[in-house]
């Protein structure tokens, strides 16, 4: 294993992609060539971009399934087991939608030698890609034992995976010892220079070894468990051997995938609202807003978004103005400062809708945890200070606090709402997001809000 093997999958993912493109392209020009047809690089492009568009985002589905970029520490022939199993279903891809397009896309033959050349470098690639995230530990250290432990450690010496060992720190019995606190471990680690982290579990996961788990997962370190025979299957663990015992990789799914797919559907779900509802919304609702209440119809206010920076949040107007002059105050079902069309717009979250623009620029996300003010968030912050947590991820429009909590109408309830969130950020990836964006969709359409 090497300290910045995370970053090979990602790496080796873009690879493959290229490789895929390369070859699609050189294929298509030699299809194009047999039949004499002319086969310049922008020609092929414009008759062809869904296809190549199918063909990458089928590889990556299918990736998902054969875990063909999951980080394991499993043999040469699991490895080639995976890129036989993960090209064979792409293939059969290849062959359907080169039949859909059968007159100028690949014929048979042409589609043979496409994935057989796809096969081939890409098995190159990553064997390549394998040795290099086998090299050796630099520096590790495990953290409690169980009947497992010693089996791991032994394997790791014998297979001179592991350089040099930090410290063994055992559970605790006797009282000043370091337990789980996570200060004094992350101390030792960091001037050990110890870049591997084993955590020797005893039962279920308990909730002290979760939090350092979550506190980990943002820094360099790479993560492993090492389950007991009572142990169960962690979500966001991927299992891998070394020897006959188990291992959990631990990663949170914030991974690079993750993030530029959320980006390509933030702006894309963004750009449809903005042009095909947007675009007829303002006008009505701009007349609507002025013949019931003084006042802009976009109202802006700044929240705190990703990394704690401040940003202007947008919304259509629904309540009247001069609405805070006593100060910061959190709206309720029967707040006397929204007007009678604010009313309407919050029941059935219309009046968020501005807000896709902020997706389009950047600040927010369509899925989220809500922004707040800083006024706010320094009072929940009181009550949890895991509320800052929150800050690693773009805000969103909508959220699993809202679509399972609701709004907030008192700082207690945002901190109670703040555990849905946090789940949020340990667990979100595309397929979540879209379960989201339906559970609010089904809030909406029951004029759930306010």
């Amino acid at each position: 294993m090497n300290p910045y093997k995370v970053f090979i999958p990602v790496i080796q993912f873009i690879i493959d992609i290229l490789i895929i493109i390369y070859l699609f392209f050189k294929f298509l020009k030699l299809q194009y060539e047999i039949h004499d047809d002319e086969d310049n690089i922008i020609l092929l492009l414009e008759n062809h971009y869904k296809a190549l568009f199918l063909f990458i985002a089928s590889w990556y589905f299918i990736s998902e399934k054969t875990g063909l970029y999951k980080i394991t520490n499993s043999d040469f022939l699991e490895l080639i087991k995976k890129i036989i199993a993960q090209i064979f279903i792409f293939a059969i891809i290849v062959f359907a939608i080169s039949g859909l397009k059968s007159s100028y896309l690949f014929d048979n033959n042409i589609a043979i030698y496409f994935n057989i050349s796809i096969l081939i470098l890409i098995a190159i690639t990553h064997m390549v890609a394998d040795h290099y995230q086998k090299q050796k530990l630099s520096r590790a250290i495990f953290i409690d034992s169980n009947s497992n432990t010693d089996i791991v450690i032994k394997h790791l010496s014998t297979e001179r995976k592991i350089e040099n060992f930090g410290k063994f720190i055992k559970h605790p019995i006797q009282k000043n010892q370091y337990k789980f606190e996570y200060e004094k471990i992350n101390n030792f680690i960091e001037d050990n220079n110890i870049q591997n982290i084993f955590l020797s579990l005893n039962g279920e996961l308990s909730k002290e070894v979760e939090n350092i788990l979550f506190k980990f997962s943002d820094s360099k370190y790479l993560i492993y468990i090492i389950p007991d025979f009572s142990y169960e299957f962690y979500k966001n663990s991927y299992l891998c051997y070394y020897g006959t015992s188990p291992i959990y990789y631990y990663k949170k799914k914030s991974n690079f995938l993750n993030r530029i797919s959320k980006r390509l559907f933030d702006i894309t779900l963004s750009l449809f609202i903005i042009i095909f509802v947007l675009s007829w919304l303002v006008p009505i609702l701009s007349l609507i807003i002025k013949l019931t209440s003084k006042g802009p119809v976009i109202y802006k206010q700044e929240r705190i978004g990703l990394n704690s920076k401040p940003f202007k949040i947008m919304k259509f107007r629904s309540m009247y103005i001069d609405a805070e002059y006593e100060g910061p105050k959190l709206s309720s079902e029967s707040d006397p400062r929204i007007t009678s069309i604010g009313k309407i717009m919050r029941k059935y979250r219309i009046d968020e809708f501005p807000q896709f623009i902020n997706v389009l620029k950047g600040d927010m996300s369509i899925v989220g945890p809500r922004p707040e003010r800083k006024y706010f968030i320094d009072k929940i912050s009181q009550i949890n200070p895991n509320y800052k947590k929150l800050h690693k991820v773009k805000p969103g429009i909508t959220s699993i606090g809202q679509v399972y909590f609701g709004y907030a109408e008192t700082v207690e309830e945002m901190a109670q709402r703040l555990k849905y969130d946090l789940l949020y950020l340990q667990n979100y990836n595309f397929l979540f997001d879209i379960k989201i964006i339906y559970l609010t969709m089904v809030v909406i359409i029951q004029g759930k809000g306010k």
